[in-house]
Parts: structure tokens; sequence; C-alpha cells
């Protein structure tokens, strides 16, 4: 499988390619009233109305904006609702690796959602990459189908 890697903090994340609709890099989102937590605002690309979430605080990673911001991107994934865009630090590459490769992460904590969220965890160039599916994490923590409402 391909994973498209990216940092959030220290962290290294990974999430199949066949989810990722395209990577840009961050423009202004607009703030719609009444979206709560993860959501950062809405942005308008190509005429598609998308969500950004900022799920730092959701992976239970420091928000805080330090690093470089030209490394910074929006991925765009497509979900179930509709697409969503998420924040990340820097997109750092795309890989191949075996599924037999992904190791399951270690059952702590009794959070169910994260447990569905996070696919398993992959050595990549020395480094330890949390496989996660996005829309399982999102779709526990806001409703897709009535984010999609409010921004239609």
């Amino acid at each position: 499988m391909q994973l498209v890697i990216f940092r959030l903090g220290r962290e290294n994340y990974g999430v199949p390619v066949a989810r990722v609709k395209e990577i840009i890099r961050p423009i202004d989102a607009f703030a719609v009233p009444g979206m709560t937590g993860p959501v950062e605002g809405v942005i308008n690309l190509r005429g598609e109305i998308i969500p950004v979430l900022r799920v730092h605080g959701l992976l239970g990673v420091d928000g805080g904006s330090g690093g470089d911001a030209r490394k910074r991107r929006i991925v765009i994934l497509d979900a179930d609702g509709g697409g969503f865009g998420f924040l990340v630090d820097e997109v750092t590459e795309v890989v191949r690796v075996s599924t037999g490769d992904l190791r399951p992460a270690p059952e702590v904590g009794e959070d169910e959602l994260h447990r569905e969220a996070i696919l398993g965890i992959v050595q990549v160039s020395g480094r330890m990459v949390v496989c996660v599916d996005l829309r399982v994490l999102v779709s526990g923590s806001i409703d897709m189908k009535e984010l999609a409402g409010q921004v239609s």
C-alpha cells in the first residue's frame, strides 16, 4: 500500500494514498458561525466548499504553530459525507509499504474511537509512522453530513 507521510508537531503520520484527493498549500479558511471543535473553517476549492480541520488535538499532538510555515499543507480527503481537508505541518513523502510491515498499535487507554482510527504503525526510513484513517477519527468527533449541511 502507498502512504502519504505527514508531520504534526514532531510526530509522523500516514494516510493511504487512495483516500487522498489532493494536497494544496494553505489558503485562508473562512469561519462559519456555529462550527466548533477541530473545524478551522471552510475553503472554496475550484467551486467546491471544503471544511478544513485541525486534527492536532484529535490525535493528542500539540497544535502550536512551530516550524516552517512554508512547509504547511492542507491534505484533501474524500469522505462519505463529502470531502474535507486537514492542516498538517509538513508532507514529507509518499512511500510504498508492505501491509505485512504494518504492526498493530498498542492498546493503551479505553478510547474505542482512536483504536478504530489507528490502522497500525510502520517504520519508514528509520522513523515510526502511525497510520491513521482520518475519516474514522473525524466522523467520531464531528458529524460530516451535518458539517456539509452547514457549509452548503
